[in-house]
């Protein structure tokens, strides 16, 4: 009966990696960035940029794809009765994991997802934040194994676990409707129909399988299970396949991003030890935040948050570079973690 289980957890992961990396695909033909048809936290990126949180309106829009995957992993959690309203775990701590995971990210720019995309489209440096990324995921179990938690959740009230919907709700209505206070930028997005059918399936495909690109390295490097990394391989799979088909693979060139191996492992090491002590991945917050966790709402909110700084301090890679400040933020960020790690140990 065990074996069946983890068989039908492992084909739910690999389902639903293999949804999000076609879909990913299918939206960069149709629009979407190169390597990041999906992609959580530049999409949090963006949705900064249309509130006027950060100035470079190339990175401003309201992403219904964010809007489709919270309603659509919202609704499938009250079907399946996965709805739980709870939060209270280290609000404050959650939030600031999120600042920093965000400068891991764009000092690279790929989260977890888009670093799979980035290895499918072809991109060899992905290769190098793929190793950072493992590595951080490492580092964090070893933490966990120490003792790190940031305790436990308490159940809330329903409306709780609803305002993170109204929220993306909003949004949804701003893009719709446009008021004068929002940028939205007309580069980098497929049609809202496509957009909104990609987001919706994917939310689905989340909620059901609990997929997390983090999660699985963490699983397998616990206790040797690798039922959510099938999730990443099928991702990455898929997304290959796609890119082959519509004849948008570019092996071996380096288009987004950071191309140099030093920072781009340092980069991805920071997020892959923020990640784990967060219990996730964005894409995995965006989900269990849909199910009504406050605590990852949180967390969402602070990858937003960071987001914004890190492209209004200049800790982002852009025109081709990575500043000094953004290698400052990505080192200052693991020493961070590493305080966090040893502060927030059970004795």
């Amino acid at each position: 009966m065990r074996c069946r289980v983890v068989y039908q957890d492992a084909a739910w992961a690999a389902g639903a990696g293999a949804v999000a990396g076609a879909g990913s695909a299918l939206l960069t033909r149709l629009g979407n960035p190169i390597d990041g048809g999906i992609s959580i936290a530049c999409f949090c990126r963006d949705i900064a940029g249309s509130l006027g949180l950060h100035q470079i309106v190339e990175f401003s829009y309201l992403r219904p794809e964010l809007a489709a995957i919270v309603l659509a992993a919202g609704a499938t959690a009250l079907v399946k009765k996965d709805f739980s309203p709870t939060g209270g775990s280290s609000t404050v701590v959650r939030f600031f994991l999120g600042i920093l995971l965000s400068f891991g990210v764009f000092a690279f720019v790929g989260c977890p997802m888009r670093t799979g995309l980035r290895l499918a489209g072809g991109d060899p440096s992905a290769i190098a934040g793929l190793a950072g990324l493992i590595a951080g995921v490492g580092i964090g179990t070893v933490f966990l194994v120490k003792g790190f938690t940031l305790g436990k959740s308490a159940p809330t009230t329903k409306i709780n676990g609803t305002v993170f919907h109204t929220v993306f709700v909003i949004f949804f209505l701003f893009l719709l409707t446009q008021p004068v206070f929002i940028t939205l930028s007309n580069q980098r997005h497929a049609p809202l129909i496509a957009s909104l059918a990609a987001g919706t399936l994917i939310g689905i495909a989340g909620q059901r399988s609990k997929l997390c690109f983090i999660g699985g390295f963490r699983n397998f490097f616990l206790i040797g299970d690798m039922t959510l990394l099938t999730g990443f391989f099928f991702l990455v799979f898929s997304a290959l396949a796609t890119n082959m088909v519509l004849g948008q693979a570019h092996f071996g060139v380096h288009i987004i991003g950071s191309a140099d191996v030093l920072w781009s492992f340092l980069a991805l090491c920071l997020v892959g030890m923020a990640s784990t002590f967060l219990g996730g991945c964005p894409f995995r917050q965006l989900i269990m935040a849909s199910q009504g966790n406050g605590d990852s709402a949180i967390t969402v909110a602070g990858i937003t948050a960071g987001a914004a700084i890190a492209y209004n301090c200049n800790f982002a890679f852009t025109a081709g570079s990575l500043d000094l400040s953004g290698k400052i933020a990505v080192v200052g960020g693991c020493a961070a973690l590493v305080i966090i790690g040893f502060l927030n140990r059970e004795r």
